[in-house]
């Protein structure tokens, strides 16, 4: 029990618990990619739930690794974004089963998801020191990216949904550019997390933007669980500096 006890013993525990989310998720990804028919029976309820337990656990435990072992403000970060996000995925749950229709996208689920985007931007801007690449570097990021929001809006008109789409894009990127300018990569599994979840959330976009999504965009759900999985043991990986 003593061993238990111990933080670095916990930590160790944790980090083993979002690598068994992070293999499951990475199974629900190639199950999209490689099955015949991208799917099986309860798929859809698995990924739901796999995604909610997978981004609620990382806010649970990035609270209680700041007030336990690490008071590391990205941590505080973190968890809101992941609250965040879960807490709009429960609305949008609950909605469906309730009602027994999907919500037509834009919902205010969106403004859930759009939280992980600022909360993360904040964070790696007050944790992180500036990098010596220059502040065009985000343009370099950003602009060839936004060409797909851009064709959408061409091709579909300005409506809501494509104007919203065009919003995720440019938080999506603009995550990604702050992450590069401020040296996020020096944490990789970090940074892999920040690149799948701006990957999973233009992905989600287009998807929901598309009235015939091609069959691949199905990895949405099955990525946002990579990527809280991924966020939450790079943020572990950052905390155990503290127990050292």
């Amino acid at each position: 029990m003593e061993r238990l006890s111990s933080p670095l013993v916990r930590h160790g525990l944790l980090v083993v618990y979002f690598e068994v989310l992070l293999a499951l998720s990475v199974g629900l990804v190639a199950v999209v990619l490689f099955l015949p028919d991208h799917s099986f029976p309860g798929f859809s309820d698995i990924s739901n739930y796999t995604q909610l337990i997978t981004s609620g656990s990382m806010a649970a435990v990035c609270l209680y690794a700041y007030f336990r072992w690490s008071p590391d403000a990205l941590l505080i970060h973190g968890a809101f974004a992941a609250a965040s996000w879960t807490l709009a995925n429960m609305f949008w749950y609950a909605y469906t089963l309730i009602i027994g229709t999907s919500l037509m996208y834009p919902t205010v689920a969106e403004a859930g998801f759009i939280g992980v985007f600022l909360f993360l931007i904040a964070g790696y801007e007050e944790v992180f020191a500036r990098s010596r690449l220059p502040a065009w570097t985000a343009a370099v990021i950003m602009l060839p990216c936004l060409a797909v929001p851009l064709w959408l809006i061409i091709t579909m008109g300005f409506t809501l949904a494509t104007a919203l789409t065009l919003l995720f894009f440019v938080l999506t990127t603009g995550l990604v550019a702050v992450a590069v300018l401020y040296s996020v990569s020096l944490y990789r599994v970090l940074f892999l997390g920040t690149l799948a979840v701006a990957l999973t959330h233009m992905l989600y976009a287009v998807r929901s933007t598309l009235l015939e999504p091609h069959w691949i965009l199905g990895i949405v759900g099955p990525l946002a669980a990579v990527s809280f999985s991924l966020l939450a043991l790079g943020m572990l990986g950052r905390s155990k500096e503290a127990l050292l």
